[in-house]
């Protein structure tokens, strides 16, 4: 029974791990790259880049969504391998089974973070922009300072698909 003269907790989970992520791109990197990949290729894709210091090329799988013809957005709160993209180098994308090269534009204000997610919750819906894991209501269309709250969480990465 809750006491009504304390204010409810709410239970909120934080960003899983480093170390989930690990373990679970050895399994997921591969699937992506094989025939198999089409249960997870509709929201998921295989970025490839070169690191801007080491000079190493990195595969990594993130999670995706089709914005408007040619172009493709992703969302971290992982910098790691957004940092390497602000220069904007040629990558390759696979996406459903198919490599793309492609040229990212990363963006960081938090104006126009704002901007592009609540341009998604319009066009696919609330439920859609709770899939995003940023914190966005599942029922109704999210206030400005829910869409703020979940800019200051993340990075949005623009891929424009060039062949």
């Amino acid at each position: 029974m809750t006491n009504p003269s304390q204010p409810a907790t709410v239970n909120q989970l934080g960003p899983p791990p480093p170390w989930i992520f690990r373990i679970a791109n050895k399994v997921i990197r591969p699937l992506l790259a094989s025939p198999f990949h089409k249960p997870l290729s509709s929201r998921l894709m295989l970025l490839t880049y070169t690191g801007r210091k080491s000079g190493r090329r990195f595969t990594i799988p993130i999670g995706y969504f089709d914005w408007d013809s040619g172009t493709v957005l992703a969302l971290s709160n992982h910098l790691a391998w957004v940092i390497n993209l602000r220069d904007e180098p040629t990558v390759v994308l696979r996406i459903r089974g198919r490599n793309h090269k492609a040229v990212p534009a990363v963006i960081e204000e938090p104006a126009e973070i704002v901007a592009v997610l609540k341009e998604f919750a319009n066009r696919k819906g609330p439920k859609a922009a709770k899939g995003l894991m940023l914190g966005l209501p599942g029922d109704r269309q999210p206030t400005e300072q829910e869409l703020r709250d979940a800019a200051a969480r993340t990075r949005l990465v623009r891929f424009q698909l060039t062949s």
